[in-house]
């Protein structure tokens, strides 16, 4: 992920150098040169917003999306817990009841 990153910010230096030379030596006033560079950052940074603010809202997507999948697998766990338990209770019923009709029986006996 660090790679792709200086990638990109190596990508974009340079994108912005060739942009700033070509505008630097092109046959223009002063005027209409710090107006073209002018116009040329506020694209720039129009696009630089908008890709931020689609990152954002990606990621804001993803949190919710993830968020939604955690809770149904907590739901989830709550409910295999939940049967465990009802049938650890049941089986617990059985075996004191196969136990107390062991002593009852072997009261019998002993009577």
């Amino acid at each position: 992920m660090k790679s792709e990153s200086k990638l990109i910010a190596g990508v974009l230096i340079g994108v912005a150098a060739g942009v700033l030379a070509g505008i630097l030596l092109a046959p223009q006033s002063g005027d209409e040169t710090q107006e073209v560079i002018s116009d040329t950052a506020s694209d720039f940074g129009d696009k630089i917003k908008g890709k931020f603010s689609g990152l954002v809202e990606d990621a804001s997507d993803l949190k919710e999306s993830l968020g939604d999948k955690i809770s149904s697998k907590l739901d989830d766990l709550i409910g295999l817990v939940s049967s465990k338990f009802d049938g650890a209770q049941a089986w617990a019923e059985d075996k004191a009841g196969e136990v107390a009709d062991k002593a009852e029986d072997l009261k019998d006996k002993v009577s």
